[in-house]
């Protein structure tokens, strides 16, 4: 009997661990893209400060709308940064090339490919070599942005050019989006000014105080980002590698098998056996009740069942 009992109950378990992980299977991946819509979906950190939060946000909204709707207003509103280019003209250049040179060449072409930056007005970022019977080396440099093609087809004049790409992004509207958040900030500091001025308790200067720090901590912050910006459109980047003609190709090499780790080993076994209790607990919720329903009808049943039974002859008698 108690055997029976016992199979009943792990059968019991069984079909609520099957239950649990289908059901609960397609509810845990929705969570999961839920969880990452939520998060894409996080709002800035760029909060509207306390005094200054209904203006400075409707400021905002204006400012970047007024942006949008006029572009000549536009033009002339990020114009008013020193060193920003023309609207129409924010374009990031990148350009990578790689030149194979004949043996014994290229220490000349790695100095001439040095100077190529000088030459139209720009500088090495960085260079490095290696080798020494057969040399290879790499180059970082900047060059204004006007004389972008005419560095490219100097180096192209190296030597044999085994490879090359070119790519543009415009950024107009990251100009654009900066000058309006600059904008509403400032505004928004003129207004924290104005309250300071007419403080008057030393709590409240200091809560201003406070306030404005953070806002001009956030003015310096978009400056700082358009000067990076302005910095990358006004030097386009070129990497170059080169190579002496003998180098070998460098291979990538696989990783190693690693031992399999006993920590790792176990760390598995416990999410397993976690995944198996959540499963079996989920299903139990929807199998008790079930189960319940089922015996109470079951026993229903049987009741009425016995009292609709017609009588035996021999009970009649």
């Amino acid at each position: 009997m108690m055997k029976k009992a016992g199979l009943m109950l792990v059968a019991f378990l069984a079909v609520a661990a099957v239950l649990g992980f289908v059901v609960s299977r397609p509810f845990g991946s929705s969570d999961a893209s839920g969880g990452g819509d939520t998060a894409a979906r996080a709002p800035s950190a760029d909060v509207a400060l306390g005094v200054a939060e209904a203006g400075g946000a409707d400021g905002e909204r204006g400012s970047a709308t007024d942006a949008g709707a006029t572009l000549a207003a536009t033009g002339a509103a990020v114009s008013e940064l020193p060193g920003l280019p023309a609207l129409g003209q924010a374009v990031v250049k990148n350009g990578d090339i790689s030149v194979e040179v004949r043996k014994g060449t290229f220490a000349q072409a790695f100095d001439e490919a040095s100077l190529v930056a000088g030459k139209y007005g720009g500088y090495v970022e960085s260079s490095s070599m290696a080798g020494a019977e057969a040399r290879s080396g790499s180059l970082i440099v900047r060059i204004p942005s006007d004389r972008f093609d005419a560095a490219m087809s100097d180096l192209r004049a190296l030597g044999t050019v085994t490879g090359e790409s070119i790519s543009g992004q415009v950024v107009t509207q990251d100009f654009i989006d900066l000058e309006a958040r600059l904008r509403t900030w400032e505004t928004q500091e003129a207004v924290l000014l104005g309250l300071m001025e007419d403080a008057d308790s030393v709590d409240t200067t200091l809560r201003i105080q406070r306030e404005l720090q953070d806002v001009q901590f956030r003015i310096e912050q978009i400056k700082g980002e358009l000067r990076v910006l302005e910095d990358r459109t006004a030097l386009a980047t070129i990497h170059l590698s080169m190579v002496e003609t003998g180098v070998p190709i460098a291979l990538e090499q696989e990783p190693s098998d690693t031992r399999p780790s006993l920590a790792e080993a176990w760390q598995k076994a416990l999410d397993g056996f976690l995944g198996v209790a959540y499963a079996t607990v989920v299903g139990l919720g929807y199998l008790v009740p079930i189960t319940v329903l089922g015996l109470v009808a079951w026993f229903g049943y049987r009741r009425v069942s016995r009292r609709v039974q017609p009588q035996t002859p021999s009970a009649a008698a």
